[in-house]
């Protein structure tokens, strides 16, 4: 199974490149209007259209400028490709209604492309916690100002704090808490460079904070049933270095540490997707990108 990418982004530089050079059955087309670096034997076009019109790939990775997803995103579908997208999935709740509904009709697969929540550390905080218990979880992720030419700083290309990392917050939610029904307070996110998120019930307080003009935080703590869990390099795990869980008892005056060797969160997200392609299981992704819009939707 082939797959073209759309975009020379950094991210298919450092993580999905080299997650999918491990697979020996699928091979890799890039279309880009920057210089591709690698110099594997890889179909290359300069123009994005041009691929997606000649390539023989059944899917598609868009990998572009937030403002540029929907409209390639619903160019593939019409022919006929399987869509996977980074974060953000679209720039509005409209446009991500438009291509799920697209896709049911035409009967493609289409998926945001988000992996922190797959990695170990994830999984093992998960079954450790007590959900019958209260749960507070806090995380910051906070990154230095980006640089100027960044088109994360151009409101007209779908840039912004919370265009770019809102569905971090949406995902933990949705990761944590499911279909809990959650309060959602008012918090001020008039500010383009950072936002917070602010939901509670009986049971949970979320307290979210994320931001590009701060010193660098990547970190989600979660208080549950006497324990504080620390996950370290939360959102956006390295690929080339382990990473630790702290653990704190308090009841016990304990304090626990677990490591987990270094992990590319993409290996395991496209072996899932591969999975659903090949078995024609597309429902689990439909539902899952519209209940993170929804999310996003209430935390505007």
């Amino acid at each position: 199974m082939n797959i073209l990418i759309l975009g020379n982004s950094n991210l298919f530089q450092r993580k999905i490149y080299h997650s999918l050079k491990k697979k020996k059955n699928i091979k890799i087309e890039v279309a880009s209007k920057r210089k591709f670096k690698f110099k594997d034997n890889i179909i290359y076009y300069n123009s994005y259209k041009k691929a997606i019109d000649q390539t023989k790939c059944k899917i598609v990775y868009i990998s572009l400028i937030n403002s540029e997803h929907f409209k390639w995103a619903y160019y593939c579908l019409i022919k006929n490709k399987n869509v996977l997208i980074d974060k953000p999935f679209t720039i509005n709740f409209k446009q991500t209604k438009k291509l799920i509904n697209l896709a049911r009709k035409k009967k493609l697969f289409l998926s945001e492309a988000i992996v922190f929540q797959k990695h170990r550390q994830f999984k093992k905080v998960f079954s450790l916690l007590n959900m019958k218990k209260k749960i507070h979880l806090e995380s910051n992720f906070h990154i230095p100002k980006l640089p100027r030419n960044n088109f994360r700083n151009r409101r007209d290309l779908g840039g912004g704090c919370f265009q770019d990392m809102s569905v971090y917050g949406a995902y933990l939610i949705l990761l944590f808490f499911g279909e809990k029904k959650l309060k959602y307070e008012k918090v001020n996110n008039n500010k383009f460079d950072q936002f917070s998120l602010l939901a509670k019930s009986k049971k949970i307080l979320i307290n979210c904070s994320f931001k590009f003009n701060s010193n660098y935080k990547n970190e989600i703590r979660i208080k549950n049933d006497s324990k504080l869990f620390i996950i370290n390099y939360a959102f956006s795990p390295p690929i080339d270095k382990s990473t630790e869980v702290r653990i704190f008892d308090d009841f016990k005056k304990k304090e626990y540490k677990l490591k987990f060797n270094k992990q590319n969160t993409f290996d395991d997200y496209f072996l899932q997707v591969i999975k659903l392609i090949k078995n024609k299981k597309y429902n689990y992704f439909y539902n899952e990108i519209e209940k993170i819009a929804k999310i996003k939707k209430q935390i505007s």
